[in-house]
């Protein structure tokens, strides 16, 4: 099996912690870890180069979620055959036949083939 030759001999227990700061699984701690990981990330596309972070209302806990809003679009037509299916179901009328054609492709049993029964 063939060695990477590239880190050999560089990476060992002594110097993980250097090696993790420097490629950013650490904060870097010192300037050449930093120029390293400056280095390494240099044509990094940064998403949020106009954003700004405010890290103080983050610790403290006064940082304020972006909050989503669900828009339910209601369509009468689904709701008219939902509520359709709902009697149906309620006081036993009978299906319409495009109905009943659908329930019976969806629940055709196969057999281990995946073949039609």
């Amino acid at each position: 099996m063939s060695q990477n030759k590239k880190y050999s001999g560089k990476i060992d227990v002594n110097n993980i912690d250097e090696w993790l700061s420097s490629t950013g699984f650490l904060f870097p701690q010192n300037e050449l870890q930093l120029v390293r990981f400056n280095e390494l990330y240099a044509d990094y596309d940064f998403k949020l180069k106009d954003a700004s972070i405010d890290v103080k209302a983050i610790i403290t806990g006064n940082h304020c979620a972006l909050k989503t809003t669900l828009r339910i679009i209601e369509n009468n037509e689904i709701n008219k055959e939902i509520e359709e299916l709902r009697m149906v179901a309620r006081k036993g009328q009978v299906l319409p036949d495009n109905i009943i054609e659908k329930m019976r492709q969806k629940h055709q049993k196969k057999d281990n083939n995946g073949e039609e029964q």
